[in-house]
């Protein structure tokens, strides 16, 4: 079911869309609803059972069904129950809602009819400062108490099980996105009893932190749900045997933090866990995480309360000792870091150990002013809290608000912290800070951040929808943009999780186009955020990233690095997941062990790795199923290395054990680039350069949407690496080759905490080699560039950590037994084919800048010039009956007349330049080129040198590839190569510029 948080922020979203599109009636209506069956509906429990008439003694429950038919009886028992008399006003205005709000209190007030109070529903986000002046003219002006009722009100009131109806009908969500019923409704949720059977065998132990949240999961709702409660001491003593042998410090506070909470909370009497207690503020100082001192800062408060309740033995003396030494501790860890993240945390923690309430204040003066007392209640009987009354004393409100200061101005570099929570708790103590003089800034820092984070939470949802459905469609590209957007609004504390998702669906989708770099980079990413966020919840996701970075390791033939990333998954999943070997729920682990099977099959053609890849199969606990496996399916002993050859050239972008090879492979394509990156096989070399590749795969991607006019082509790079002390003045470099593209690339062969610097000289690389390949200028290059850069290329290409820290997390290749092992991979390298998505092939659409009427006008006037230019030297030519044939079957080929006769003109004019001007020895200066202009364009004569059949011949075919350059220029296109590739260019323009096509009606030149 969608939780409250995530259905409001969709309300939002519809609220928003009924603004747009007119949606009066249906928001009338809405609001009417919403009226009638809840805001009346909050009146009855404080106004008890109604006197008099035929109502009287009637319960709630029958009263409000009475009470259901209309918005008029609903608001005549509210005048009944309040005395006052009450109107609703609605609107979906967005722009200046102040006036419009003052406009109808003072339609309303001006009716002669008398009112005491006003509901104005609005869809729009209204600033509380705003409400507040609104109530105070409403209050003066009118005498009339105003209450404003916004979009984000509204959608939080409509996000309730009891009147999700009303959503449902205006605004038309579906089914699915009902919330849970609360407890009292559904005592035992599917989920639970499931759990519960489960869990239900008397010898059945935890495990691992992954079974223990599970149980920690079934122990918080028998917890606080009083029909859960039989359940609760079979729950902690599931806990307390895995306490009993944990050794992992961080895993033992857990248990002993939730052993204490479900003993308070449950039982009312928290001295059966006092042991648990006094262990875990024993080990506090041992605890760096921010969320996990959150935890210590609440318990201590539950301690402490319990103390006041008689529910403790433990002594105010050892309370005070504790509750110093945590804030001694969460001060010094503030000293030792600046990262923002942390720092928020952190400040959130000490602002929290601030705001507990001063127990020992309250003892020393127990009659504060309008304080009340109130007889102890059971537990099943005290109601939720909605705020701290302001006359109770607190330990220090003045730390307390410094720390929020700073914390809300760090809020916009620490988006993972969760803001819903913080601004929650800041709710609860509103009393107490309102007259504080930071009040007003923390307030506005915090609506600001939860209005960013609200809306970012709608937008990656509606994105990660249309993501699935274009999917689903077979829009690969169109949803991968779009789950990007999703993975960036979701990057926040409170919606972390999806943002992970996110990435992993992201990682899918490169694999899919054949890009297993950039899919291992964003799967890892995900592992290595959901490992390091402060919800332990998600850490089960750690070993699902693994796996999925393996599984692309082994698509790009890197497979000894895929058992090495199963290993370190298989160790995860033991210790994070719950039921880690049940294969129906891991479907992941049934791929790992597959996989394995594979590569175990294979490895009997490399004997030298037999050893390495049983013991890593080993290491990973799969040795008995892979040996089942194969036992029972003997398919792959009848394949030789040609098979298997084959059979990797179909399914994978590399050769099996290409990871092994002295030199490390990767080759790719897209836009029509054939990539082949090289490296030395060590480790930091192979780390730089499978970042460097994964980086050019994700931004090939990007440039799909903008259209960089690339040449087909080869690229070759070689990558080298250099030391801080010799690092060259230049990263990169050309190699000349008439063959490809060829550059050698320079990395630094140390680990950069400047993850920005690290990903922008990495693009600064590219550029230059990319632009080699494109046709485009340099301004035009680089604008194209900029409209990637505007759609978000970077936060594409710069993740969680640099990729070389994330493998570096999880897998010490310096480690692994098959690191001195150099072979060849199965069938070599050398000739490994080149796999290419079909969105990702060189685009056939026209260039830009084409037109048919302007590729016509221009060929006619080259049908002119030319014949102009050739009209003596062309009955030579056609009288040579070798010369005629030869080009009379250039253009049987295909060609048009008019690139034959302008090749040849070419070839006269040049001569003549030559003879002339004489020969250049470098580029032509202006004088050069106004002379070679003039003569481009004069009329043959007869005393002009002639040009000898010789020459014609032996220089035709270089003329015939630098006239498809010479048209390129005319569409404003430009040749960056050093040694230019004019057959890629000719094909560019025969693809996207009609080359070979275009013509206009003409005689014969060369048939006459």
């Amino acid at each position: 079911m969608t939780t409250p948080t995530e259905l409001a922020h969709r309300i939002r979203f519809e609220l928003n869309e009924l603004s747009a599109h007119d949606g009066h009636h249906e928001f009338e209506h809405l609001c009417r609803e919403l009226a009638r069956a809840r805001i009346v509906s909050n009146i009855l429990p404080a106004t008890g059972p109604v006197a008099g008439g035929g109502d009287q003694g009637r319960d709630f429950e029958t009263f409000r069904t009475y009470l259901a038919g209309s918005l008029r009886f609903a608001t005549g028992f509210l005048a009944l129950a309040t005395s006052d008399t009450v109107v609703f006003a609605c609107t979906l205005q967005r722009d200046d809602l102040t006036s419009k709000i003052k406009a109808d209190v003072k339609s309303i007030c001006t009716q002669g009819t008398p009112v005491h109070r006003i509901y104005s529903f609005c869809a729009e986000a209204v600033k509380i400062a705003d409400r507040h002046k609104l109530q105070a003219w409403a209050s003066e002006e009118y005498q009339v108490a105003l209450e404003v009722i916004d979009g984000i009100g509204i959608a939080t009131l409509l996000s309730e099980p009891d009147v999700f109806w009303i959503a449902q009908t205006y605004l038309h969500l579906s089914e699915e996105m009902r919330p849970a019923a609360p407890p009292s409704k559904q005592a035992l949720p599917d989920w639970y009893a499931t759990l519960k059977d489960d869990w239900a065998l008397a010898d059945r132990k935890i495990q691992n932190l992954g079974e223990m949240m599970q149980v920690v999961g079934g122990l918080r709702h028998a917890t606080d749900v009083r029909e859960a409660r039989p359940k609760l001491p079979e729950w902690v003593r599931l806990l307390e045997i895995f306490l009993s042998t944990v050794t992992d410090v961080d895993t033992a506070q857990r248990g002993r933090y939730e052993i204490s909470r479900a003993t308070l909370r449950g039982t009312g009497n928290l001295r059966p866990a006092e042991h648990h207690v006094r262990a875990f503020f024993a080990n506090v100082t041992s605890m760096t995480a921010p969320g996990d001192l959150q935890d210590a800062g609440i318990l201590l408060q539950y301690v402490e309360t319990a103390a006041q309740c008689g529910e403790s033995s433990l002594g105010a003396a050892e309370l005070r000792a504790w509750a110093a030494e945590l804030r001694d501790h969460v001060a010094s860890l503030l000293q030792a870091t600046d990262s923002p993240g942390r720092r928020a945390g952190l400040l959130n923690v000490a602002a929290h150990l601030s705001l507990h309430i001063d127990y020992d204040a309250l003892n020393r003066y127990p009659k504060l002013p309008n304080r009340e007392r109130h007889q102890h209640a059971a537990p099943d009987d005290i109601a939720e809290i909605q705020e701290i009354p302001d006359w109770l004393p607190i330990v220090d409100i003045d730390h307390a608000m410094s720390s929020l200061v700073e914390l809300v101005d760090l809020l916009p570099e620490a988006p993972l912290f969760p803001v819903d929570s913080l601004a929650q708790h800041f709710v609860m103590f509103t009393p107490q800070l309102i007259d504080h003089a930071h009040y007003a800034r923390v307030r506005s820092g915090l609506d600001e951040a939860t209005s960013r984070q609200a809306g970012d939470a709608s937008t990656a949802e509606n994105c990660r929808k249309r993501a699935m459905s274009l999917h689903r469609s077979g829009r690969r590209l169109a949803a991968l943009r779009e789950l990007h957007e999703a993975k960036v609004s979701w990057w926040h504390g409170d919606t972390v999780r999806g943002s992970i998702l996110a990435m992993l669906l992201i990682a899918h989708i490169y694999s899919e186009l054949k890009l297993p770099l950039a899919a291992k980079k964003y799967a890892l990413s995900a592992a290595f955020a959901a490992f390091n966020v402060q919800d332990k919840r998600m850490r089960n996701l750690v070993p699902v990233g693994l796996y999925r970075a393996a599984s692309y390791d082994h698509q790009s033939g890197s497979w000894m690095q895929a058992l090495e990333l199963t290993q370190v998954a298989m160790l995860l999943q033991s210790n994070l997941v719950a039921d880690p070997w049940d294969l129906d729920r891991h479907k992941d682990v049934e791929v790992a062990i597959l996989q394995a099977v594979v590569i175990k099959a294979a490895g009997r053609h490399r004997p030298e790795l037999t050893e390495s890849i049983d013991q890593l199969i080993s290491s990973a606990g799969l040795s008995d199923y892979v040996d089942e496996i194969l036992a029972q399916d003997r398919t792959y002993e009848a394949w030789d290395e040609a098979s298997w050859h084959l059979h990797s050239e179909q399914q994978m972008t590399g050769p099996p054990f290409g990871d092994i090879a002295p030199v490390r492979v990767i080759t790719f394509g897209a836009l029509g680039q054939r990539w082949r990156v090289q490296c030395r096989n060590e480790r930091a070399a192979i780390l730089a350069t499978e970042d460097f590749c994964a980086a050019v795969q994700i931004v090939l991607v990007e440039l799909t949407a903008v259209d960089p006019v690339f040449i087909n082509s080869a690229i070759e790079v070689e990558i080298e690496m250099f030391d801080p002390a010799t690092e060259p003045a230049d990263r990169v470099h050309p190699l000349p080759d008439n063959t490809c593209a060829r550059w050698k690339v320079y990395l630094p062969a140390h680990d950069t905490e400047k993850a920005d610097d690290y990903e922008a000289d990495l693009f600064s690389i590219f550029v230059r080699i990319l632009h080699g390949s494109s046709m485009l200028p340099w301004d035009r290059f680089t604008e194209t560039l900029s409209k990637a850069f505007r759609s978000g290329l970077m936060h594409k290409l710069a993740m969680v950590a640099n990729y070389q820290r994330t493998v570096s997390y999880f897998s010490e290749r310096s480690h692994s037994p098959a690191n001195h092992l150099p072979i060849e991979p199965l069938g070599g390298s050398a000739h490994f084919s080149f796999h290419e998505a079909a969105e990702l092939a060189a685009p056939t659409t026209p260039g830009p800048g084409y037109d048919i009427d302007v590729a016509r006008t221009a060929i006619k006037a080259r049908y002119e010039n030319s014949a102009a230019i050739t009209r003596i030297t062309l009955p030579r030519v056609l009288a040579d009956v070798a010369i005629r044939e030869r080009l009379i079957s250039l253009i049987d080929e295909g060609r048009p007349e008019w690139i034959v006769l302008m090749t040849l003109a070419n070839i006269v004019a040049n001569h003549r330049i030559t003879y002339l001007h004489g020969k250049l020895d470098g580029p032509p200066d202006e004088q050069r080129q106004r002379e070679a202009f003039n003569e481009m364009r004069r009329p043959e004569q007869v005393e002009d040198p002639p040009t000898s059949l010789e020459e014609i011949t032996q220089t035709f075919e270089m003329r015939l590839a630098i006239t498809a350059a010479t048209v390129a220029q005319s569409w404003g296109l430009v040749v960056n190569q050093d040694t230019p590739d004019f057959s890629a260019i000719e094909a560019l323009l025969k693809a996207r510029y009609r080359y070979w096509e275009d013509d206009i009606e003409h005689k014969s030149y060369f048939r006459a």
